[in-house]
């Protein structure tokens, strides 16, 4: 069933529609607020809470074009809602710069002949961008959405959100190339040590 007959039939409120799109992005959405907010209990409610009030607000919603990008911006909302609720976090601003997003070693299906210190690199370096930097790569690079649908979930233009992207990937060629450099020093000089 395509997207829009989907969303269509939801709207008509036929409830095997709204399960059959809460099946297809579940798993999507509860990476995405995992990212968000790294409470799995929380991002569970908030997915339950999110279908539950487009179940009930089915007669007010309008068609769209894609299902996925309004469920992530949705979930984004409630998720940031109820952040802000429960008061475990700072108060959010603008930025959203209390939201976590932070990047695992399971987020990666590195080769295996990588260095172990490399891989780890990698992590260290992706945690070292700005919160927002984190979303629009988690966006962009693991849900594969183009820059008009990241731009569309981070409530950002097209070019903010091309800015972000450029800036975090140079932010982190430089900082990889450092640390690229400095493990080829380490390992350049114990094995001078052992000469």
């Amino acid at each position: 069933m395509v997207d829009k007959s989907k969303w269509y039939l939801f709207l008509q409120g036929d409830k095997d529609a709204l399960s059959c799109i809460f099946l297809d992005y579940h798993d999507d959405l509860f990476n995405y607020g995992l990212k968000l907010s790294g409470d799995k209990d929380m991002v569970k409610d908030a997915i339950q809470d999110l279908f539950l009030k487009l179940w009930k607000n089915r007669n007010n919603l309008n068609p769209i074009q894609s299902i996925k990008p309004y469920l992530l911006k949705s979930l984004r909302h409630h998720v940031l809602d109820s952040l802000e609720l429960r008061k475990s976090w700072q108060r959010i601003d603008t930025e959203y710069e209390s939201t976590q997003i932070t990047y695992s070693h399971e987020d990666f299906l590195i080769n295996h002949q990588m260095d172990v210190e490399i891989h780890q690199q990698v992590i260290n370096t992706l945690n070292k961008l700005t919160v927002r930097q984190r979303e629009a790569i988690y966006l962009r690079f693991f849900e594969n959405l183009d820059f008009d649908t990241v731009a569309q979930i981070m409530e950002m233009n097209v070019q903010s959100v091309r800015n972000t992207i450029h800036r975090a990937t140079q932010l982190m060629r430089d900082l990889m190339l450092h640390s690229i450099f400095l493990i080829m020093l380490q390992q350049t000089s114990s094995h001078i040590l052992c000469l």
